[in-house]
């Protein structure tokens, strides 16, 4: 690290507990992975859409859960537009 700075950031509790096993089953510093976690994050989103970096976490309501989980269990038929795409014919 050149000139190195210092940050804070409040993380859950499972969270740092996976820093700590992931940096000592490596041998590395929490500090190094942080900071390299950092610029990947940051490279990601100056080469990504916006869209790619939604957060990861979708919070549902109970009707809404009970429809995806619907369409999970019992998918409907495919389209013919659907076909099409996955056959590559799509526009």
């Amino acid at each position: 690290m050149n000139d190195p700075a210092r940050i804070s950031a409040r993380v859950s509790t499972a969270t740092k507990e996976e820093l700590d096993r992931f940096a000592a089953r490596r041998g590395l510093k929490r500090s190094f992975v942080v900071e390299q976690a950092l610029l990947y994050f940051i490279e990601a989103g100056r080469d990504l859409p916006d869209e790619a970096l939604l957060p990861s976490r979708s919070v549902l309501d109970d009707d809404a859960f009970e429809r995806i989980a619907t369409l999970l269990e019992s998918p409907p038929a495919p389209t013919e537009a659907l076909r099409e795409l996955m056959r590559g014919q799509g526009r």
